[in-house]
């Protein structure tokens, strides 16, 4: 009787595994990608299992024996989550633009704008030419291109939002509030930025409306405190010498709603003051804190922020994971011959007649005999002077392009792919030598290559004995996350929109100057740890309960093309554009938005309206005590010992240009 019993069950038992294999192979999930090399964004090392995804959440990661209504055979490819870029500026662009090119070109899932202070809400009616003038002059964006492209349907940074939410995307979007724009909304834009102190009576106003803000779904404040950032007319941006009042009192705005990131580019000149609400708002908020130190003592603070976020704070330094660079080409903003005069004659010529006559042996010799002419265009600029600038500060901003320009030594020719780590020998000064003709001719010639779209690459620091062994070290830190790609600005000077692809292809795979960096810490530099960075808890791995933003990559051809200036910006406004290869699929919210480099018109992004969270992630992801307690011993030995050897590593950690 025992047996059949047992027999019984047995026979049940099996029945019910069919039954349940059936119903498994019956539910089809939505997308099933096979075969893939996964690197989760966790940091932990890679492996091979597929992904199921069902309405737009991955739903199991590993072997998956259910089919799904669309499959994709990785074929042993990487496949990653999607790239979550926190420091873009396509602030505008999102009016007339819903792929936010060329973001979406290189596997970036997640967009955060609205740094470095500057942004287009909230608005005073008949104040629109003043914040465009301000994002002009900080982020090289055609004013005429945002005059025509912005509707300007707000106000308040509230109903900001609620014209975006109205509008959909290739990836998700999220805004940050401006220092600059508030200052000016709440001071007047005469007041703001003239090194005017608010009164109290304005400080409450702005904290106030950075509460609203952050309530209504912005995901923090940020704010400009480098004298880099300067309008068109050359004056500070609003809020670079705020009092500590202010800043404090705006940093704690933040703390009130609860939520909320803080985001700061900063020199850190007045280092006593700065450190000083900057610790008081870390130590006594919950709330996150990141930033790009354009100055100062980089030791300070970076072994300050790597001592906070072990001890459980969202304090997060960001670093460009390749020098920020100047591209000086017949169609940028800025090249060697801008000044001189026989070059002037010529330059507002459509580029077919311009590189007609550059083609001329009689003009090259002509142009290269010359010495830029400074004298003229002082007496044009004193002649209108808006901002009554002394002769003296005006020659010091005449001679900006021709000082800039002239650094022959950390100047290269960038080739394709374009090499962001190049050596000494390859410098202008090198060839030039070499050849045994002028760095200037050099340039001349190399720029006239393939139809006079050659570039020339100027490198700025951090670029000590021609390597990138700052940001390596940088990128080992536990707090630091990639950051500074300045998508969608920068427009006639500079190409970092596609850094979120060379990090990836020069650190895990091309470097050559120095050691590589492990994929698995790449890539959760920019998927995990940047979405943590601004409570984006939803993304940013690939895990069970998470958000199905993925990237299917053919790792050994993952590559930039060389830019290119194209003219696509409403009125034809120009931009600097690297397209990539290498990304096989893009995938947004369980959405094919791309396949071999091209968009397929499905547009499953949106705007994020605060903190995100879901039933497996709610908060930022905890050191293990191990770690915690080794990393801060190592804080503590190193600061001990840059104290007794009296040292400041004044270092740019961005161009000072």
């Amino acid at each position: 009787m025992k047996i059949i019993n047992i027999t019984a069950i047995f026979i049940i038992i099996k029945l019910l595994d069919l039954k349940i294999t059936a119903m498994e192979i019956n539910n089809k999930h939505d997308l099933v990608i096979r075969n893939g090399k996964i690197i989760d964004g966790s940091g932990s090392k890679p492996f091979f299992g597929d992904i199921a995804i069902d309405n737009g959440i991955i739903t199991s990661v590993g072997k998956i024996n259910s089919s799904g209504n669309k499959e994709l055979d990785a074929q042993g490819n990487l496949v990653t989550p999607g790239w979550v870029d926190i420091h873009t500026h396509y602030d505008g662009q999102v009016s007339w633009d819903p792929y936010l090119t060329p973001s979406s070109w290189h596997g970036v899932t997640t967009a955060v704008m609205g740094n470095c202070g500057v942004g287009f809400a909230p608005v005073r009616p008949g104040d629109e030419s003043f914040l465009i003038q301000l994002m002009e002059g900080v982020e090289d964006i055609p004013g005429s291109a945002l005059h025509e492209g912005i509707d300007w349907d707000w106000e308040t940074f509230p109903e900001f939002l609620d014209v975006i939410d109205k509008k959909e995307f290739v990836m998700d979007v999220g805004f940050m509030m401006g220092h600059g724009p508030l200052r000016s909304y709440v001071m007047g834009y005469e007041r703001c930025q003239n090194q005017v102190d608010a009164t109290d009576e304005e400080i409450n106003k702005m904290s106030e409306l950075v509460t609203e803000a952050i309530e209504a779904g912005a995901l923090g404040f940020s704010t400009s405190r480098t004298v880099l950032h300067r309008d068109i007319y050359g004056k500070y941006v609003p809020g670079t010498e705020a009092s500590t009042e202010e800043m404090r009192a705006l940093a704690f705005a933040i703390d009130k709603a609860g939520e909320g990131t803080l985001e700061i580019t900063s020199d850190w000149l007045d280092e006593e003051m700065e450190m000083s609400w900057m610790q008081e708002y870390v130590k006594k908020t919950d709330c996150g804190l990141t930033f790009l130190q354009t100055k100062g003592d980089a030791v300070k603070t970076i072994l300050f922020s790597e001592e906070q976020f072990l001890k459980g704070k969202n304090i997060r330094p960001q670093f460009p994971g390749r020098n920020v660079g100047l591209m000086f080409g017949w169609e940028t903003s800025v090249n060697p011959f801008i000044q001189f005069p026989a070059y002037k004659e010529i330059a507002e010529l459509p580029m077919d007649q311009k590189l007609k006559i550059l083609k001329d042996p009689l003009f090259k010799q002509k142009l290269l005999s010359q010495e830029p002419d400074f004298e003229s265009e002082i007496r044009a600029k004193l002649e209108n002077n808006p901002s009554n600038k002394t002769r003296e500060q005006i020659a010091q901003d005449v001679a900006l392009p021709t000082t800039i320009t002239t650094n022959y030594k950390t100047q290269f020719i960038l080739g394709t792919p374009p090499n962001y780590e190049p050596k000494e020998e390859d410098s202008i000064a090198a060839i030039a030598s070499q050849k045994n003709i002028s760095e200037l001719e050099v340039m001349y010639d190399e720029m006239l290559k393939n139809q006079g779209t050659n570039l020339i690459y100027a490198a700025f620091t951090p670029y000590e004995k021609y390597k990138l062994d700052f940001v390596e070290q940088a990128y080992r830190l536990k707090s630091s996350v990639a950051g500074g790609s300045d998508g969608g600005a920068h427009c006639g000077l500079i190409c970092d929109a596609s850094m979120p692809t060379t990090n990836i292809s020069h650190w895990g795979r091309d470097r050559e100057a120095g050691r590589k960096l492990p994929l698995e810490m790449l890539i959760k530099k920019q998927t995990k740890d940047t979405a943590e960075t601004f409570g984006l808890f939803d993304r940013g791995e690939i895990k069970s309960g998470m958000l199905a933003d993925i990237n299917i990559i053919d790792f050994d051809k993952l590559n930039v093309s060389h830019p290119t200036m194209i003219h696509d910006l409403p009125l034809g406004g120009r931009r600097l554009v690297q397209d990539s290869e290498g990304y096989i699929a893009t995938i947004k919210n369980g959405l094919i938005v791309s396949e071999n480099g091209k968009t397929n018109g499905v547009l499953p992004g949106k705007l994020i309206r605060g903190k995100q969270v879901c039933e497996v992630k709610s908060g930022i992801s905890k050191v293990s005590f191990f770690d915690k307690t080794i990393r801060l011993l190592a804080v503590k030995i190193l600061r001990f010992f840059w104290s007794l050897s009296g040292k400041s590593l004044k270092t740019t950690i961005v161009s000072e240009t």
